[in-house]
């Protein structure tokens, strides 16, 4: 990485951080104040304003134990001081600090009249101002930006718990005095994880992607924009991040234009940006593909699919940056196998694009036969077009492209035809010789031998690797993404198949210290979140892993492996599988959908698997219509994203790891707007309902915002495809039916008429623990609710035949049917009462 561009992007990263500071932790002095005020502050009507460029250069200078040496050091990158590159963004005078600025008002979507106004207008109490919930203010109809939110988010770092907004109420301090502690109390958390991140001294770059994500924790709950006019729902992380972006695509375009002067840099007129968004194709093929028994290895292989679907995007978007000579921060959003890159609007870049592309794209032609494809699709942009209102037809465009680029994303002119050299790549020596995991790669002699796949006789390496994956993620808390060439010591704890014929995928430990100083460590995640739901720090977080019900001391025990009419041989094969910390299979996992009875190891119920997709109802049009488009700015919109994404890939696994209800639920994929779980039927059905009530909480009750499901129930030895098809069924029913419903047993239904068919519930099983109604009027009830369906359908014709009507007789066989049998196992003088 360019060191300049390094330096650009961590100066427009860092150039609010003075937000976050409170004057008495860093011990900022009047003196100091004074001595800086006309370095870095603007002067309006008299006064100094905008105190937090002062309190971001006191963090830089004083903070330098816990910042790497490059930032206070004058040799390092070209232009100015790295200090006033980040501080000086309301007194810009050299090229450099003109950069940051226009990008800040870029990413704030302001064009250059309306700042001069905003950014002179006076100031609240800021550390009363919380940041509020865009969610809040998302409707069918364009909402104006003087909005009063009536929630807002707790200053906290992000948590499972934290996300949620509340109230106003709840989380602004009711006077200055508690909200300077509030800042206090969160700053020296903040400090204190700062001074133990990792790789300070090794490598920069990789540093500044932890310092990334340390931020992300303690500002996502943090308000960009504190003025008395602005509506505080776009986060400092945010605005950070993007701004961060916008800079370095700014400084690019004009360092290889020839054109770094202060005239061309605050020219909004020229189209400086490329937006480029790209797609991972093919996901649910990818994931749900199947061929022969995959019985034993299911559960790894769907999990270890789902998180390579994850890899793929990140290192797609990575590999992107790379070529282009981008940081990481310059990709804005990343989630659900899509993502947005800001790149400066150049022939080389352009050109690294489409070659990224290609390159991608033979890797996956070769192992996956074009069933995936990555799409790019990329848009010119001035800073104009991405400000004053403009924002949302370029967006829109760009989605249009990506559409296009969709039906259009396998090159026949290189790959029509069969593939070349397939037969050749077969080793007839291997038993099998074609892969039995994926039936489509043939088996690698280089994985023959390998404890993972050992059952199955052979394997491909791609399958191995799948395997490697689903097996580690519920073992292993960090994953290390390094070059090919990087010298990692057991061939067995690394991928066989390198991403993209490049990245090489590591679960290891320890400071890596070596792979970091040699440039070999390109990311170093932690991927587990804390049993009390704190994110750790240390290390870069990601929320890519999901949840994964494992194998626990005393599963061997559990009576319902016992249960049912399987044979003893089966029973006792089902308890050999079990291997602690290692994923439960879906037989097991159906299993645990029996209840227990009265008598002891007696269970009632059956095995059976709930199948549960689900994703957020008319999600573009919303984004694309439910802001004033004045508001609809890149910053707000990466908020939005990634507070969506929250709810999926941060609280949905915490729920299911504490919560005993949703222990055995296995997340196929959750991110973005969508989810695919798989479960014991009855506590998918349990978890479908915590969920809707759940989300209206998270997006603040918003009637405009809800979320359509599909349950499909199936025996856990059900083929993989057939799984995921009748679930896709189940939700398409739910959306046909005019959205926000549940589709269950066929049937769809209102979230409200669900509720009330859960009362209905609760009082047919209370009626039979009072012995009122028996197991056999269950099904004679359901014979009654087939027929009244069936009336229903023939009335509807508008048209009745004489053959049709035997289903009108319903009503008065339920009253004969009832006054025969209600009570009938209790006394006749306690019948007469029922």
């Amino acid at each position: 990485m360019d060191d300049t561009v390094l330096k650009i992007a961590l100066a427009a990263f860092m150039h609010d951080i003075g937000k976050l500071v409170p004057r008495e932790t860093l011990h900022i002095s009047e003196e100091y104040i004074n001595n800086h005020a006309d370095l870095y502050q603007p002067f309006y009507q008299g006064r100094h304003t905008h105190l937090h460029a002062v309190y971001t250069a006191a963090f830089i200078e004083k903070m330098q134990d816990r910042l790497p040496k490059e930032l206070n050091q004058a040799q390092w990158g070209e232009g100015d001081a790295f200090i006033n590159m980040a501080a000086k963004h309301h007194r810009p005078e050299t090229p450099m600090q003109w950069v940051v600025t226009i990008a800040d008002w870029i990413s704030s979507g302001w064009d250059r009249e309306p700042y001069d106004q905003e950014s002179q207008t006076s100031w609240r109490d800021y550390q009363r101002v919380r940041l509020v919930p865009v969610l809040e203010q998302l409707g069918a109809e364009p909402i104006a930006a003087q909005v009063e939110c009536s929630y807002g988010y707790p200053l906290r770092e992000i948590s499972p718990t934290n996300i949620f907004p509340r109230l106003k109420r709840e989380v602004e301090p009711v006077d200055a005095v508690v909200a300077n502690q509030e800042y206090k109390c969160h700053f020296e958390k903040f400090i204190d994880a700062l001074r133990n991140l990792k790789h300070r001294e090794e490598n920069l770059e990789l540093w500044f992607e932890h310092f990334d994500s340390l931020v992300m924790l303690y500002t996502s709950a943090m308000p960009s924009d504190r003025s008395g006019k602005v509506v505080p729902d776009v986060s400092l992380y945010d605005h950070a991040r993007t701004t961060a972006a916008l800079a370095v695509a700014i400084y690019l375009y004009h360092q290889q234009t020839a054109t770094v002067t202060i005239d061309a840099i605050k020219d909004y007129a020229d189209q400086k940006f490329l937006l480029i968004n790209g797609d991972f194709y093919g996901i649910q093929d990818f994931i749900f593909s199947r061929y022969g028994d995959l019985r034993k290895y299911r559960s790894k292989i769907l999990r270890g699919r789902s998180f390579a679907v994850s890899l793929f995007s990140e290192l797609a978007a990575d590999l992107a940056c790379r070529e282009i000579g981008l940081p990481f921060s310059s990709v804005i959003l990343n989630n659900a196998g899509k993502f947005t890159i800001i790149a400066p609007n150049t022939p080389e870049a352009q050109a690294a694009l489409q070659n990224v592309e290609t390159k991608v794209n033979k890797w996956l032609m070769e192992v996956s036969y074009g069933e995936n494809a990555l799409g790019f699709s990329w848009r010119a942009a001035s800073a104009h077009d991405l400000v004053a209102g403009n924002f949302p037809d370029l967006w829109e465009q760009l989605g249009k492209d990506l559409e296009r680029k969709k039906l259009n994303r396998i090159d026949l002119s290189t790959y029509a035809g069969p593939v070349s050299g397939y037969l050749d790549n077969f080793n007839n020596d291997l038993n099998p010789p074609l892969c039995p995991l994926c039936g489509k790669r043939p088996a690698a002699p280089e994985v023959a031998q390998d404890d993972l796949v050992k059952e199955a006789g052979s394997s491909c390496k791609l399958c191995r690797d799948h395997i490697f994956l689903g097996t580690n993620l519920v073992k292993k808390k960090h994953l290390a993404i390094t070059t090919r060439e990087a010298e990692l010591r057991d061939p067995d704890s690394m991928l066989r198949e390198p991403i993209f014929g490049y990245y090489q995928v590591a679960f290891l430990e320890g400071d890596l210290k070596n792979l970091a100083r040699s440039g070999q460590l390109l990311k170093y995640w932690d991927l587990a979140l804390a049993p009390d739901g704190a994110v750790p720090t240390g290390i870069t977080t990601r929320f890519i892993s999901g949840y994964v019900p494992v194998y626990r001391e005393g599963d061997q025990h559990d009576e319902r492996l016992r249960a049912g009419g399987r044979s003893e041989t089966k029973k006792l094969e089902l308890i050999d599988q079990i291997e602690p910390d290692t994923p439960k299979t879906l037989e097991h996992i159906a299993a645990m959908a029996r209840n227990p009875t009265e008598k002891p190891g007696v269970f009632q119920g059956i095995d059976a698997l709930g199948i549960l997709k689900a994703d957020i109802d008319n999600l573009g049009l919303l984004m694309a219509c439910g802001l004033d488009p004045k508001r609809f700015t890149l910053s707000r919109l990466a908020t939005l994203s990634r507070q969506l994404n929250n709810y999926f890939t941060l609280y949905l696994p915490h729920l299911l790891s504490t919560d005993r209800r949703y222990q055995d639920i296995y997340t196929v994929f959750a991110g973005g707007d969508d989810l695919f779980l798989i479960g014991p039927w009855n506590r998918i059905i349990e978890l479908a309902r915590h969920l809707r009530a759940t989300f209206a909480d998270y997006v603040c009750r918003n009637p405009a915002i809800h979320f359509s499901a599909g349950i499909s129930l199936q025996k856990p030895h059900t083929p993989i495809d057939h799984l995921a098809r009748a679930a896709e069924s189940a939700l398409e029913q739910s959306k046909d039916a005019d959205k926000n419903r549940l589709t269950l047993f066929g049937e769809t239904a209102t979230w409200e008429e669900f509720e009330q068919l859960q009362q209905i519930k609760q009082t047919l099983e209370k009626w039979l623990a009072q012995k009122w109604i028996n197991q056999a009027m269950l099904y004679r009830l359901n014979e009654l609710l087939q027929m009244a369906g069936e009336e229903r359908r023939v009335v509807a014709n508008n048209e009745v035949y004489l053959d049709d009507m035997a289903c009108t007789r319903w009503r008065a066989m339920a009253v004969y049917f009832l006054e025969r049998n209600i009570g009938k196992e209790i006394k006749a003088e306690e019948r007469r009462s029922v």
